[in-house]
């Protein structure tokens, strides 16, 4: 979705809540990284879901290696989403929303690739969709590259090679390009599926679009027998967004929003929560979390709608 921090992100994630059928989950990540203006990057990734194809809704909690470098686990928890979601007829689908490391982070892409790998081969026979930026390109799919190759970016291309391998995916490779740069195209965005298989021909890149982003969208056809509509969606009333946070007035406190926070939610789980007791358990750090936003302003004399978060039962 962009930068939470930018105006142009701002208004694109507020005008998503609009639509009133949808669950939708935001995963963010501030990295240690900042750009020229001394400004830490924020990662993150929406993962949006119709409540008429999807009456329930769970946000999923990928659990990390304790070796792991605290940065990047902290950094994969904004560019990785993991969401389950049921049919109304009770068939069961987990969506992966990926936003993978770049090549000159090769530490990066390999913790992330361990992360999802072990995510995968414990669920069993669960089906999985997986889509996002990959940054990979398969065999001929990188164009107008200087040549030979930059080792990082063949070793990035090798990564994920081994883990479809290692997880018996099903890869449905973009045969043109999906991000542009300067001087070179390449095919980074892609569809994989696990337990399930996609008909041929289904995946293909958006290139017009109405905003300027610097990777070109995915459209993915999904079976419509295997997505029936339910009739009477969730929720018909939208949200009440005419008094937003005051994203100034958060950003200069947030540190004080922290230290109150930590107190209240704990850090990696201790017991592998799952189903209701993991959705519960999830709402319940939600709520924490939009208190503290509005105890904040409150003391400020700032004032702010309630925030809205879906219900995930």
């Amino acid at each position: 979705m962009g930068p939470h921090g930018y105006r142009r992100g701002r208004k694109e994630i507020h005008k998503i809540f609009e639509f009133p059928h949808y669950w939708i989950y935001i995963t963010t990540a501030q990295s240690p990284k900042k750009d020229r203006r001394d400004r830490p990057y924020v990662y993150s990734v929406l993962t949006a879901l119709h409540s008429a194809f999807f009456p329930k809704v769970t946000q999923m909690r990928c659990h990390h290696s304790k070796q792991m470098d605290s940065d990047t686990r902290r950094e994969i928890g904004g560019r990785l989403s993991i969401t389950q979601a049921q049919t109304p007829t009770g068939t069961t689908f987990q969506i992966m929303n990926i936003y993978q490391f770049t090549a000159a982070n090769p530490i990066g892409q390999t913790d992330m690739w361990t992360t999802t790998e072990n995510w995968i081969n414990i669920q069993k026979n669960n089906r999985i969709i997986m889509q996002g930026d990959l940054n990979y390109a398969h065999p001929g799919c990188r164009w107008d590259y200087a040549q030979p190759l930059n080792k990082d970016l063949g070793t990035a291309d090798n990564k994920l090679e081994h883990f479809i391998k290692n997880t018996s995916g099903h890869f449905y490779a973009q045969q043109e390009h999906t991000w542009k740069g300067k001087e070179c195209r390449a095919a980074l965005d892609h569809v994989l599926t696990w337990n399930y298989h996609l008909p041929p021909q289904t995946t293909r890149p958006l290139p017009k679009s109405h905003k300027k982003f610097d990777h070109f969208q995915i459209w993915t056809q999904l079976p419509h027998l295997d997505f029936p509509k339910q009739a009477n969606t969730a929720r018909t009333t939208q949200p009440d967004f005419s008094q937003r946070i005051d994203t100034v007035f958060f950003k200069r406190h947030v540190d004080d929003w922290k230290a109150r926070i930590k107190t209240q939610i704990q850090g990696d789980l201790e017991e592998n929560l799952t189903g209701q007791a993991l959705a519960d358990h999830i709402h319940k750090e939600q709520k924490i979390l939009a208190k503290e936003v509005r105890a904040s302003h409150a003391r400020a004399g700032i004032s702010t709608s309630p925030t809205y978060f879906p219900e995930t039962s």
